[in-house]
């Protein structure tokens, strides 16, 4: 509201201009200015839709067992509870408070969101009397208590009339004794029918259990200081007559770190069962396997990418979660930089595209270095044309597209296959994992390698057994995954290989001649004594059994598949659209160093923040800069060693 003169001084309101709603899709565009930029934007979204929900649908499949102990645990801690109120005069033993240690692993960014799913189906299927404690917010016994029962007493109850006055929890003091109070007044109230309809379905299953458990759950136990803990857990004893306790407390070690910060004075009132969540590496197994080796999402890291986001997993955090932020990024930043992007979507939609582009963006096309490669193989009236003409430039494209879906569509399932045959080979050449043999095939073609080499010829040494049982794994591996029509020959030639191995006996014995005296043009014109005998030795005549040369005849079928699907992305022309290699980039972004990283965004925030206004010369002080990069610069002038983190904890 502003005033202005006028002749009854009079006070005038003007309305404000209605704020414009910034849509994300606005940021997302880059210095081309292309007609794509919107496509891309949506193709982005909706593919990194597709894969979170895939991700949700693992974790959830992946925790289902661990959750559902922890679920009947706590149902069955208290199933023989009895009421006391405090002072009724009657000896009480001491009790031992139910606890479930679950072991969650060192992958600590990943929690949160565990824990987050666990309260949540705790509060759904169990009780409503929930508290997530997390050491950051628990540094006393009064903190602990004040935030437990915060979380306890503001929480909606089976049977709370909605228009009832929500309890001041500031007000109450924060005491075992007071929550016994409060929770004795809850249960002993009964509701009326009335509140019976109004129940959900949720609520429905709860009102059948007459004293609903009270469940406290410590997401991070060896942050919590000692004293506070020991404190807790004996508060909990003395009042598990009149309050149905239980605790689960998260470790990330082991259980041996109950006894390390508890004496045993205090551990003996925990009856503790332990629980062993997934580990952190099979979750990340099953998301390379079914989110990043996949052809249902077009989407794909290159070599480089791939190597480091696994890297970092594998020697920082072990969180799955930083893994698939990773992956996002990369998902993103592959559509706002990469105008080709525009046709990493399903094989129709990609047609449409391409046919929309218009010549500016066909350009885009012709400056790809796979594609200019293609071009230099093809015929000179194909090069003038591929270079000159959009219709015909659109046809090409339209064919490649069509090889590279062919072969993501063949690549993974024959993947898998050549796994199940190299994993168990000695000295493991290829790795434990099938994702450390994707990695090497996404660099260089697998085939084309000593280690492949080397490994079939141990193939070719296989027993009956070993062999029948890695053919029926193929087979089961095929069946399981969505293949191609041109794959369904291999699934029916793998079967024929176990059925023929299955009749060997009933095969005849072959006879390999190799005759040196019929063949005397194979033997060097001039050679010692010994090294002629030793020749014609090795070419006696050779008896081969029929498992021996069905056997060759698996291995070189297997060969021939390897070598026919199984060629390195980057030898296909466009592999560009679908793959993302901007190892620079990724690792600016998510693995940058700490120090220089704050350095950076205090001495020049445009580089992080991409924000023309931020934009200064070198030791210039602009004033559109944040208050603390202003400070830092005027700072630096005094010439004077600091220490980053004290200044910041000091300043910010």
């Amino acid at each position: 509201m502003t005033t202005t003169g006028s002749v009854s001084k009079a006070c005038f309101v003007f309305k404000s201009k209605k704020k414009k709603v910034l849509d994300p899709g606005r940021y997302f565009a880059d210095g081309l200015k292309t007609n794509t930029v919107q496509v891309r934007f949506d193709i982005c979204q909706t593919l990194w839709e597709d894969i979170s929900t895939d991700v949700q649908i693992l974790q959830s499949d992946l925790n289902t067992k661990i959750f559902d102990d922890l679920l009947s645990f706590s149902k069955s801690a208290h199933s023989n509870f009895k009421l006391c109120k405090e002072g009724d005069g009657t000896s009480r033993p001491i009790q031992e408070v139910p606890t479930a240690a679950l072991i969650t692993g060192v992958n600590m960014p990943d929690h949160d969101l565990m824990f987050s799913n666990l309260v949540s189906l705790l509060q759904e299927r169990v009780t409503p009397y929930v508290a997530l404690l997390r050491s950051k917010d628990c540094g006393t016994m009064k903190n602990i208590m004040a935030k437990m029962m915060g979380l306890i007493l503001g929480t909606k109850d089976l049977f709370e009339d909605d228009a009832e006055e929500q309890l001041n929890v500031k007000r109450v003091p924060p005491t075992l004794s007071v929550l016994a109070s409060w929770y004795a007044s809850k249960t002993t109230q009964c509701p009326s029918p009335s509140k019976k309809k109004r129940m959900s379905g949720g609520e429905a299953r709860n009102s059948g259990v007459l004293f609903p458990p009270i469940v406290i759950v410590m997401e991070d136990l060896e942050g919590f200081p000692a004293h506070v803990v020991q404190d807790f857990v004996i508060a909990c004893s003395n009042h598990l007559a009149e309050l149905p306790i239980v605790l689960v407390l998260g470790i990330a070690t082991a259980v041996t770190a109950v006894h390390r910060i508890l004496p045993s004075t205090v551990s003996a009132l925990l009856c503790i069962e332990k629980f062993q969540a997934p580990p952190s590496t099979e979750y990340l197994t099953q998301v390379i396997s079914k989110v990043v080796m996949t052809a249902r999402h077009h989407f794909k890291l290159g070599p480089k990418v791939f190597r480091l986001l696994l890297d970092i997993f594998l020697y920082h955090d072990f969180s799955v979660l930083n893994y698939i932020r990773g992956l996002q990024f990369a998902l993103m930043d592959h559509f706002y930089v990469n105008p080709l992007s525009a046709l990493c979507c399903s094989k129709e939609k990609a047609e449409a595209n391409l046919h929309a582009m218009s010549a500016k963006e066909l350009e885009e096309i012709r400056k790809a270095a796979s594609f200019r490669l293609f071009v230099e193989g093809q015929p000179a009236k194909a090069q003038k044309q591929l270079l000159l003409d959009d219709k015909y430039l659109k046809s090409a494209v339209t064919e490649l597209l069509a090889d590279l879906y062919d072969y993501h569509a063949a690549y993974f399932p024959v993947l898998s296959c050549l796994f199940c045959f190299v994993r168990n080979l000695p000295k493991h050449p290829f790795g434990k994992q099938i994702r450390e043999l994707y990695g090497t095939n996404l660099g260089a073609s697998v085939f084309d390698s000593e280690v492949y080499k080397d490994s079939f010829a141990l193939l070719r040494t296989l027993s009956r057994d070993e062999l029948l049982s890695i053919l029926g794994k193929c087979i089961e591996r095929l069946s399981e995954t969505d293949v191609p029509t041109k794959l369904d020959s291999v699934t029916a030639k793998l079967k024929e290989f176990v059925q023929k191995f299955k009749d060997i006996e009933d095969l005849p014995q072959a006879t390999v001649e190799a005759d040196a005296e019929s063949n005397p043009d194979s033997l060097p014109k001039r050679m010692d004594m010994h090294t002629l005998r030793k020749t014609l030795l090795e070419k006696k005549k050779k008896k081969q059994s029929a498992y021996t040369i069905l056997r060759h005849d698996v291995i070189n079928y297997v060969d021939e598949l390897c070598r026919q699907y199984l060629k390195a992305p980057k030898l296909y022309p466009l592999h560009e659209i679908f793959y993302y290699d901007n190892l620079g980039e990724i690792r600016k972004h998510i693995n940058g160093s700490p120090r220089i990283a704050v350095q950076t965004a205090l001495s020049n925030p445009h580089h992080y923040l991409q924000n023309e206004s931020l934009h200064c010369e070198a030791g210039a002080i602009s004033p559109s800069l944040p208050d603390i990069c202003i400070v830092y610069k005027l700072h630096l002038e005094c010439g004077r060693l600091i220490n980053l983190y004290d200044w910041l904890q000091i300043v910010g």
